[in-house]
């Protein structure tokens, strides 16, 4: 199989790979990623190939992410990232000609749309902590013809790269457990940081703008995977197995009897319906994640195989918590509206004798639907460290290393 990193590449192989590209970027604006002349000028001028050589052409322009590294367990260490998640990023970063940008963690092809988005008046510097990935990123621009249009640095990112700051933009590339005092400080006094963040085992997509002294705000909330930030600032989430088929995963922060958990989702779960109904078009179910675990001091997400398991869980995860002895644990669920196409109602399956847990959770469920349905999401906001709490919004506060954080929600 040949790709155009071959030295003998052919000119029909180069009209299609500029024909792949082509039908990217096309169905990357009907699909509404790509929302600016900009950006898709920007990814028509970036052979995607370039920057993963070892598959074919089709493969290197289908809108999904590529792998490129793993460890000896077979852990991912490293990816191109998914077309469509690069282009929701640049959404959020909204970079300009001139813009000087900061990338954490490097892969080349995010860097190399950057620079054709600042042009050659801007700067961008994409850091990151392994040097495979580096060294990778530097063949891949060369071959592209910008190995002089990005500097890439090996070293921790949590550290960012302070030579060069302020930062126009600041994009960080991989999955952050906590926003590092350091991007802040480096970070324009208009400028924009835009973070994969994980809150409390979720991974969201958000963007954050200075909002006074030692104060940062934003949201987005988009879902997205990355690859796990390394170093300093590695992420303390956590994935447990309790019964086969079924797992459960946790911000390292939250206290958890593993032994005591499993044995309450041994006993026979009881449904408890809320009455909330939504249809599948609202495409509800990320925001409700995102709300219960919020407003629930005690939180998981539970995993299941419906092909293992008996557990009536979501696909993909769904909100879990459990009392303070662990003698009884809720999750959220679903079933179809009687008599509705298309619609379903939400609902939480209760495990033990402890009836309100479960309530308390269903009336989370209506609390959202009676107050936050169809507004704006929450706000994250983020303060210089050491900075009083008594000073900080009401909300959750996100415990964990790294600047403070505390997630609002607003009300009409």
């Amino acid at each position: 199989m040949s790709t155009l990193s071959d030295p003998n590449v052919t000119d029909e192989q180069t009209a299609e790979a500029a024909e792949l590209n082509e039908h990217l970027v096309s169905a990357l604006k009907r699909a509404g990623r790509i929302t600016t002349p900009e950006v898709g000028a920007a990814f028509r001028a970036t052979p995607r190939h370039l920057f993963v050589p070892d598959i074919g052409l089709a493969e290197a322009y289908k809108d999904d992410y590529q792998p490129t590294d793993r460890d000896g367990d077979g852990q991912l260490l490293s990816s191109v990232s998914a077309p469509w998640l690069v282009a929701e990023m640049l959404n959020y970063l909204h970079p300009l000609p001139g813009h000087s940008v900061l990338e954490i963690g490097s892969g080349g092809y995010n860097a190399a749309l950057l620079h054709h988005l600042v042009g050659d008046g801007g700067a961008v510097t994409s850091i990151d902590i392994d040097p495979v990935v580096t060294e990778r990123a530097r063949r891949c621009l060369k071959a592209a013809g910008l190995e002089d249009a990005v500097r890439i640095l090996t070293a921790d990112g949590a550290h960012g790269v302070p030579d060069a700051a302020p930062y126009d933009r600041i994009e960080v590339t991989v999955q952050a457990a906590a926003i590092e005092q350091t991007w802040l400080d480096q970070l324009a006094s208009d400028g924009v940081l835009v973070v994969p963040l994980r809150v409390r085992g979720l991974g969201r997509l958000v963007a954050l703008t200075p909002d006074g002294e030692g104060h940062w705000s934003g949201g987005g909330w988009l879902p997205c995977g990355f690859v796990a930030m390394r170093g300093e600032a590695a992420s303390s989430t956590q994935v447990h197995t309790l019964t086969p088929g079924a797992r459960v995963r946790v911000d390292g922060a939250q206290p958890l009897n593993l032994e005591a958990l499993v044995r309450s989702l041994d006993t026979t779960g009881a449904p408890v319906w809320s009455g909330v109904e939504v249809d599948a078009s609202e495409r509800t179910r990320p925001v409700v994640d995102l709300w219960v675990a919020t407003v629930l001091d005690a939180y998981g997400t539970l995993l299941v195989d419906p092909k293992q398991s008996v557990l009536r869980a979501l696909p993909g995860g769904t909100p879990l918590t459990w009392n303070a002895d662990f003698s009884a644990a809720a999750y959220v669920t679903m079933r179809p509206a009687e008599g509705k196409n298309g619609r379903y109602e939400y609902g939480v399956v209760v495990h033990g004798e402890d009836h309100a847990l479960g309530e308390a959770l269903v009336e989370g469920l209506r609390e959202w639907d009676r107050d936050h349905r169809g507004r704006p999401g929450p706000v994250l906001h983020v303060y210089s460290q050491g900075t009083d709490p008594a000073a900080m919004a009401p909300g959750r506060r996100l415990e964990r290393p790294g600047a403070p954080m505390v997630l609002t929600w607003p009300r009409a």
